[in-house]
């Protein structure tokens, strides 16, 4: 639980994180303008970071599963599971 609000406190662009094991968590952030209009396959967020994205929330609308053709919009929230290392770089990025 500490460790969930630590990182809450240090990364304003993060909603919620949940730690799975020691190294890896899911995490809940907010797209920022740098990846609006961008489908996942434009920002090929697997390949530059190591994670994977679980699911896209756009206002009602949640999209679990999104595919590479799915288009991110400033203030859609990914559900990004992954590496906490690589969590981070992409948090710091996007």
């Amino acid at each position: 639980m500490g460790l969930r609000v630590a990182h809450n406190l240090v990364s304003p662009n993060v909603l919620d994180f949940v730690e799975l094991a020691e190294e890896y968590s899911i995490v809940e952030v907010i797209a920022s303008e740098k990846l609006e209009g961008k489908t996942l396959s434009d920002l090929d967020i697997r390949a530059r970071f190591g994670v994977n994205v679980m699911a896209i929330k756009s206002g009602t609308h949640f999209n679990i599963a999104p595919s590479a053709d799915d288009m991110i919009h400033e203030g859609d929230i990914l559900v990004v599971i992954g590496h906490n290392n690589d969590l981070k770089r992409f948090e710091e990025k996007s």
